[in-house]
């Protein structure tokens, strides 16, 4: 007679804690973490995973809630749905998850700044923008590791969605600014223009910050002229950057500052764009400085002559 398992995910968890996890339930437990992880990190619901493996919906809630035994069948479908191996979905060892690689330091971040000037003229300098960088990397590395001990994954990997992502980075690049132009900026109320306001000074204008992933151009809602500071993001995983694979960990890459006018926007009315969108224009954004490089995770392929993105834009 066939024997089934069933087993609760909080039962799992407090069997993990108490050190006396059965075989069965361990597995039940890493499946159950590692469907959910795979398919947030694709975007996908559990309708549209059921729906790509020929599985009813149900039968996905079950497995990711470690209620419903499964048949090898059954995990082919989900992994072949999932564009991963068998293998993947089964992985018990969730140390590769888990462990934070130390980021670089500001110092080490200095070696990606250029173009001092452009930065000074805005008021800013190469070691207050490395360590809002570096604090951003931390904070955000923290918080996908408390993320990945309750078993989601990160918030790149699925438990936000992408535009979120870059309001958060966004967020944070703002208030660790301030924090360390020690006096000199200070953030401005909650969705007003700019998001830094200078304490005193030329500056009285501002700095407004827009973040946009891998090589997409920063946009806003409205397009208001202004000295705009402009960061895009990468999603690496532990080991480094793939070009053709996206990751779940944010990465900053690359910081530009200029003048941007209204006419440096193209804008938009789509349903895509929450009813309205201000982009900025490819030639405002390559006269923009480029203030910051990192070259080891740039998501722009080399030019056939060789050179490579920083030498040509």
């Amino acid at each position: 007679m066939a024997c089934y398992f069933f087993c609760d995910v909080n039962t799992i968890i407090y069997m993990a804690k108490s050190k006396i996890t059965s075989p069965v339930s361990s597995i039940i437990a890493n499946l159950a973490y590692q469907l959910k992880y795979h398919r947030l990190r694709q975007g996908l619901t559990q309708e549209k995973l059921a729906e790509k493996a020929g599985l009813n919906p149900r039968h996905i809630q079950k497995l990711e809630s470690g209620q419903l035994n499964v048949t090898i069948g059954t995990l082919v479908y989900i992994a072949l749905a999932l564009d991963i191996t068998v293998i993947e979905l089964l992985k018990s060892d969730l140390s590769e998850s888990v462990s934070i690689v130390q980021r670089t330091m500001p110092k080490h971040l200095l070696e990606n700044c250029r173009n001092t000037h452009a930065l000074l003229s805005i008021g800013l300098s190469p070691e207050i923008l490395c360590h809002a960088i570096a604090d951003t990397h931390f904070t955000i590395d923290s918080l996908d590791e408390k993320l990945i001990e309750t078993h989601l994954p990160r918030l790149g990997g699925g438990t936000v969605e992408l535009a979120n992502l870059s309001s958060i980075i966004g967020n944070l690049l703002g208030t660790r600014i301030a924090f360390h132009s020690v006096g000199k900026f200070y953030r401005n109320r909650p969705h007003s223009f700019p998001d830094l306001l200078a304490t005193h000074g030329k500056l009285e204008e501002g700095i407004e910050i827009k973040v946009a992933l891998e090589n997409n151009k920063p946009k806003g809602h409205l397009a208001k002229p202004g000295i705009y500071l402009t960061f895009r993001y990468v999603l690496t995983t532990n080991t480094g950057f793939d070009r053709k694979k996206r990751g779940d960990r944010v990465t900053l890459w690359e910081v530009r500052c200029g003048l941007i006018s209204k006419e440096d926007f193209s804008l938009s009315n789509t349903k895509a764009d929450s009813g309205k969108t201000a982009v900025i224009t490819t030639d405002a954004f390559r006269r923009m400085s480029l203030i910051y490089f990192d070259k080891t995770v740039c998501p722009y392929n080399l030019r056939s002559n060789g050179k490579p993105y920083i030498d040509f834009n």
